[in-house]
């Protein structure tokens, strides 16, 4: 049973490591470590009772329109934007439409950010279980 979900939201294996695209931010990052990554914090969060469910964006057209998509479909407790979208200086403009679409289409969700694969529930745990209002 779970008590909420996760949305993360970052760069699709794919391409993380192509070296048509380098990361300036994560240049020894690898789809491998971002797999691993991803597959433990899917664990991790359904022991704590989360479901976790990923919107894995590429660096061109079309990130936007599938963000879009995966936050009007469904509420999430908790979004996670991941470092690959958000500290990768070239991703800045997708980040900031990603940022006001979540704010648009999911307001009752909480934003959280990860530096990286290894990251994502520790930036969740952050925010869960939610903190309350008036403190």
């Amino acid at each position: 049973m779970t008590n909420g979900t996760v949305l993360n939201v970052g760069l699709d294996p794919q391409v993380v490591g192509d070296p048509g695209a380098p990361s300036e931010a994560f240049p020894t990052v690898d789809a491998e470590q971002v797999r691993a990554g991803l597959a433990k914090a899917a664990a991790e969060l359904a022991d704590m009772g989360l479901a976790f469910e990923t919107c894995l964006l590429g660096r061109g057209a079309g990130a936007e329109e599938k963000f879009r998509e995966a936050v009007s479909g469904k509420h999430y407790d908790v979004i996670v934007f991941g470092g690959g979208v958000r500290l990768e200086p070239a991703m800045t403009p997708l980040f900031e439409k990603l940022i006001n679409i979540a704010r648009t289409h999911s307001p009752a969700s909480v934003l959280c950010f990860n530096t990286g694969p290894q990251t994502t529930v520790d930036a969740v745990r952050r925010w869960w279980p939610r903190p309350s209002d008036a403190g």
